[in-house]
């Protein structure tokens, strides 16, 4: 393997002046520069970037903290970080925690040793404090959910309000008995979008009903979905319309209604949350909110990496989100329920 001692002797050089065209820092000739090209091209040379960083005292990687990899939902967001990421020379390192605190704070002692610069938090708990005691430190931005503590930085839609849009739509439609199906997790949109549910019922002058209220596992997995639903599905006088807090549990509800005879949407509208792309794969093709999965991720790595350079931390960022209108919804008929 080739040196960079290597590289000087055949281009007549120090290897100081070697590290000066390698880096683009310093003066040297434009004859200089261009032996030393060509000794790099003749040896094959390749810069211990690594070590190099390790001196700056920059690793040039960024962590992104994901909970898992099972939901599609997450997969254009870490493509928006990856390639926004790589504009600026920088490499991600993909950390699945599976929810695990003990594995969340191995991955995050990379950032406190140096090996890496930032990180991105993509499932942060309504009530952490890692995150807030980290950000204290290091730079880190929240993408998607985020911690009660206002002063990081983070990238959402408004959930509170798209889970209102949700409850109007099916209002609209004729609905009056509504399910809602959450999770047990702890993240703040679960919690703005059942608001968000509340408020619109109470709105149109309907009190929500504790009946229609189901909770799916955690990780929003399909099965917890189909569980979910049918439970509402069973009660005598049951929901018309359900909205599910993600579309992985809204096709466990397709699922459910299929497996108890109801025809979607004759039978029972069902909405869900994201659009996934296994949304529009199947019949019916599942109404929903659409968010801006791409680019929540590209502007979570834009704000982490402006932090890096300048210490500036930014706020609070809301994208836009879209209610997709597809076969999933139809308007209640009497004698749906």
């Amino acid at each position: 393997m080739s040196t960079i001692a290597d590289v000087a002797k055949e281009a007549g050089v120090s290897v100081a002046t070697v590290s000066r065209v390698i880096n683009g820092k310093g003066t040297v000739t434009a004859e200089t520069a261009e032996r030393v090209n060509a000794a790099i091209a003749k040896f094959h040379y390749q810069p211990n970037v690594w070590g190099r960083n390790l001196r700056r005292k920059e690793s040039r990687m960024l962590l992104v903290l994901i909970p898992n990899i099972t939901n599609p939902y997450y997969s254009s967001i870490v493509s928006g970080i990856e390639d926004t990421a790589r504009r600026q020379d920088y490499t991600t390192i993909l950390c699945i925690t599976n929810s695990d605190k003990t594995r969340e704070q191995e991955f995050l002692n990379l950032l406190r040793s140096g090996r890496a610069d930032g990180a991105i938090f993509l499932a942060t708990e309504r009530d952490s404090l890692t995150v807030t005691k980290l950000a204290r430190t290091y730079p880190v931005v929240q993408c998607c959910e985020y911690c009660g503590d206002e002063e990081i930085p983070h990238v959402s839609i408004d959930n509170f309000e798209a889970a209102r849009q949700v409850l109007r739509h099916l209002l609209n439609l004729g609905h009056r008995q509504i399910g809602f199906v959450g999770s047990t997790n702890r993240f703040i949109s679960t919690l703005q979008r059942e608001e968000g549910y509340k408020s619109a019922l109470e709105q149109a002058g309907l009190q929500p009903d504790e009946r229609y209220l189901a909770y799916a596992d955690d990780d929003y997995n399909f099965l917890s979905g189909v569980r979910a639903v049918w439970e509402l599905l069973c009660l005598k006088d049951r929901p018309t319309a359900v909205f599910c807090i993600s579309d992985m549990i809204a096709l466990g509800a397709i699922r459910a209604a299929n497996e108890l005879g109801l025809d979607v949407p004759q039978d029972l509208t069902v909405v869900g949350f994201d659009d996934v792309e296994y949304a529009s794969m199947f019949k019916p093709m599942l109404t929903t909110v659409s968010q801006p999965c791409y680019s929540l991720g590209k502007v979570s790595a834009t704000m982490l990496l402006r932090q890096i350079a300048t210490g500036e931390k930014g706020g609070a960022v809301f994208l836009e989100h879209k209610l997709i209108l597809r076969d999933s919804s139809a308007f209640y008929k009497a004698g749906d329920e």
